[in-house]
């Protein structure tokens, strides 16, 4: 890939990561496989402020870090690659690029299918789980009538890295099949098709907000704090609107990529 030209030191320095010449201990003992340890130790690195445009060390000098073959550093280098992290650089070496949690908007895929594409691990507190009765715009966008009950889902979600990353506020109609007994602590998406009523299209919205009261103490983030907001009306067979779902984006740790075409 073209490394960005503003991500390149123009006296052509990086500054490395971390030191390569230290001994990291991985936990051999433990379930969690090699690659996946490292992939966290070096998304542990990456928190810390400026990171972005550091170089990592060389395969070979990660291989004496961490004490592993080259295809477990490969391993990890790949995950990090694949989620948007870093860039390898052909003669240069690999850089961090961003640290931030990357969506690409392509396909429809729940969070929890996000996060195991990235190799986390996907966190998930329910904050709430009631039917109410919907105000007349909400029983449009869902079509149904006024006086139908709706199921809402509120959520907060994340990975073993952040959490909270988003809040989540799913409305889904009684025909999705799904009460407030119901198991929400995993994938709602899963759910729905284990109901007969999987997601197939949609449309999306993403704007720039402020975080209000309530989202901010949810987010534990400052009132007034940037959030990405994010809002699809998920479709079912015959487009029968299933589920509208309002998110909340914990905005420095999460992106959103679109992939354009002329058309031609």
């Amino acid at each position: 890939m073209r490394f960005p030209e503003w991500l390149i030191p123009k006296e052509g320095i990086f500054i490395m990561l971390f030191d390569a010449n230290r001994k990291i201990a991985l936990d051999r003992s433990s379930p969690v496989p090699l690659y996946y340890q490292i992939y966290r130790i070096i998304t542990d690195y990456m928190k810390e402020p400026g990171t972005v445009g550091r170089k990592l060390p060389t395969e070979e000098a990660m291989m004496k870090v961490f004490n592993v073959s080259r295809a477990t550093v490969r391993r990890a280098l790949q995950s990090l690659e694949s989620s948007g992290q870093i860039a390898r650089m052909r003669g240069k070496g690999t850089v961090v690029t961003n640290n931030a949690t990357m969506e690409h908007l392509t396909t429809i895929r729940s969070f929890t299918d996000q996060m195991r594409l990235e190799n986390h691990v996907p966190i998930t507190q329910v904050v709430e789980v009631s039917t109410f009765s919907p105000d007349e715009e909400l029983a449009k966008r869902l079509q149904i009538p006024q006086n139908e009950d709706v199921l809402r889902v509120t959520r907060l979600r994340g990975n073993e890295l952040y959490f909270p990353l988003v809040l989540f506020i799913s409305f889904l109609p009684l025909r999705s099949g799904l009460t407030v007994e119901d198991n929400y602590e995993g994938s709602l998406y899963e759910l729905l098709r284990s109901k007969g009523v999987p997601v197939i299209d949609g449309d999306a919205l993403i704007e720039a907000k402020l975080a209000e009261g309530k989202i901010a103490k949810l987010l534990k983030i400052e009132v007034g704090s940037p959030v990405l907001y994010y809002e699809r009306l998920g479709s079912t067979f015959n487009g029968e609107p299933i589920e509208l779902v309002q998110c909340w984006y914990e905005a420095r740790h999460y992106k959103f990529r679109i992939n354009l075409t002329t058309g031609y």
